[in-house]
């Protein structure tokens, strides 16, 4: 299995754990978490984006005020209004078909390297590449616990 199709079963993973969440799933943060599931989709997709597509000094599908929204360090107690959540999902699915297509056409050649905030060096795209499948593997945890913790404040209430 190669690193693309890790990214695109990740990307799977991801939806199936997002299918059927109400509208209030997705904005809930539960005692303990700084983020919602909202923010973490969020994320996936403007990390994804920035790590493949900008520092290979391409346009990405995100907005500036998607970046805004969900960089690292920022949070939903930030937001004047919560993101459209059917836009969020069809980025999601947009850009997981548009990730393979691309490096099959080659267009990232242009990978400038850059080190995360973890300390992490990405000297290529294939290394980008690799380390947004950890990160996404991070959020994608996340996204189930907020999830679990979400049911269990429901059952209670």
């Amino acid at each position: 299995m190669s690193t693309i199709d890790i990214f695109v079963q990740d990307r799977k993973l991801i939806r199936g754990a997002l299918a059927g969440l109400s509208e209030e799933a997705y904005f809930a943060v539960p005692a303990g978490f700084d983020n919602n599931i909202a923010w973490n989709l969020g994320h996936i997709i403007v990390s994804q984006q920035a790590l493949h597509y900008t520092l290979s000094g391409l346009p990405t599908a995100t907005t500036r005020e998607d970046r805004a929204m969900f960089k690292t360090g920022s949070s939903p107690a930030g937001w004047e209004q919560n993101p459209d959540i059917e836009r969020l999902l069809i980025l999601l699915a947009e850009t997981t078909e548009a990730l393979p297509r691309d490096d099959e056409a080659a267009v990232f050649s242009g990978f400038q390297p850059y080190t995360t905030s973890t300390g992490v060096n990405l000297n290529s795209f294939a290394e980008a590449l690799a380390f947004n499948n950890f990160h996404e593997g991070l959020h994608l945890g996340m996204i189930l616990a907020l999830k679990n913790f979400t049911a269990a404040a429901a059952s209670q209430g």
